[in-house]
């Protein structure tokens, strides 16, 4: 309905422009034929009373027409060029017998009548004199150029506001995957949990210590997955809460092979990852929030990033130093990510389509969660990647202290 109300709105500007102009014009031709009227009258019909004097014994002068003529349109504020023709009518041949001009040419655009000199009508003047249509549009444009401007505002809140209605739709399916995706997800470490648990209590694993400790690590694991997803969700779900940071000093090396160790568990064709991080190499930050952006990263790149099955997957983990910042990266030479989805990848519950890829599940919170962190320990994130070559994450953080320490 908007869209018609707009495309009508334009419709009848469009024919009130015409309409308009059209005005112009007609009236333009009768200020013309008014003058050329008067001008007849008063050089050629002072003397022709009618029924007194016979119509042959007018006296025609083009040249007192003139005279009388160009007056009157300065009178009515006309400027134009123009070309004056006596023609002898009763042949029914329209001879020109006189012609006079006014020296400029008229061009194509011009407005032409045929007006009676005497009452017999033996002869009448031809007149032609050009339209200025230049004059027509500078009247014109200020009122055109409102009404173009009113059209294309509307326009562009008609835009905006269909733009907004389809992210509206789209944030909602986003939503509402989220919501399936999420319940899953927390199901998984609380039904894992509470089996290893049952098993403690009803299958003697207390006479096993090497049961019972395996169990009670299982429960641990997925206690800690279950309290690592419900910090994220937390974390993202009041946009621009100011959670506080629990900074202290973390060697990178042995944070990221344990994540590593974490990302490997429980996969029947796993990827190579190679971790490049001296064992030194410390920063400043909150280790839970640090830890879940690494494993994040990594854990895109090793269930998202590659073909099923698919030989020579790699990812490879780097740390470095440089300027009093840590820059660590993830890169995979896996399917990448085209153009059009890696302007959206940090934006809450976008989730890149996966096509023929192996159907991970996620909730589309892992890299605006990273981002958030990421910028709230005062760093930055950001992607490079290419479509058949892999994906690079690349993460710059403050050391927060002197590094050689």
């Amino acid at each position: 309905m908007a869209i018609v109300a707009l495309g009508l709105l334009a419709l009848v500007q469009g024919v009130w422009a015409v309409k308009m102009y059209s005005d112009q014009v007609a009236d333009f031709q009768r200020r013309v034929e008014s003058a050329a009227y008067k001008s007849i009258y008063k050089a050629f019909r002072m003397d022709a009373i009618p029924g007194l004097q016979a119509a042959e014994q007018i006296n025609l002068d083009l040249e007192e027409f003139a005279l009388h003529f160009e007056p009157n349109l300065l009178e009515l504020d006309i400027r134009e060029p123009y070309t004056a023709r006596i023609l002898e009518t009763t042949s029914g041949e329209g001879r020109t017998l006189l012609r006079h001009s006014s020296g400029e040419p008229l061009g194509e655009k011009v407005h032409t009548c045929l007006i009676p000199v005497d009452d017999d009508g033996m002869f009448a003047l031809h007149l032609t004199i050009r339209l200025p249509y230049g004059q027509f549009w500078g009247n014109m444009w200020g009122l055109l150029l409102c009404s173009a401007l009113i059209v294309v505002l509307l326009s562009g809140i008609l835009y905006w506001m269909v733009r907004t209605m389809f992210r509206q739709r789209s944030l909602e399916e986003m939503r509402r995957d989220f919501t399936n995706n999420i319940t899953h997800e927390l199901k998984t470490p609380i039904s894992v949990a509470m089996a290893a648990t049952d098993a403690l209590q009803n299958f003697s694993a207390e006479a096993n210590p090497e049961r019972r400790s395996r169990y009670m690590q299982i429960v641990a694991a997925q206690l800690e997955q279950l309290a690592a997803m419900v910090e994220k969700i937390l974390s993202v779900s009041v946009e621009g809460r100011e959670e506080k940071l629990n900074m202290e000093k973390i060697f990178l090396f042995p944070t990221i092979e344990s994540i590593r160790d974490d990302a490997l568990m429980g996969m029947e064709n796993p990827p190579e990852i190679i971790v490049r991080c001296p064992a030194d190499l410390s920063l400043t930050a909150d280790r839970l929030h640090l830890k879940n952006v690494i494993a994040t990263l990594l854990g895109n790149a090793v269930k998202h990033g590659f073909r099923e099955n698919a030989p020579g997957n790699t990812v490879i983990i780097s740390a470095t130093t440089g300027n009093g910042r840590a820059v660590i990266t993830v890169a995979d030479n896996g399917v990448g990510i085209s153009r059009e989805h890696l302007k959206h990848i940090f934006e809450k519950y976008y989730r890149v389509p996966q096509g023929d890829l192996q159907k991970a599940r996620g909730y589309g919170l892992g890299l605006f969660y990273a981002k958030r962190v990421v910028e709230r320990h005062g760093g930055s994130i950001s992607v490079k990647s290419h479509v058949g070559k892999g994906s690079e994450f690349i993460i710059e953080l403050p050391l927060g202290y002197d590094n050689s320490n």
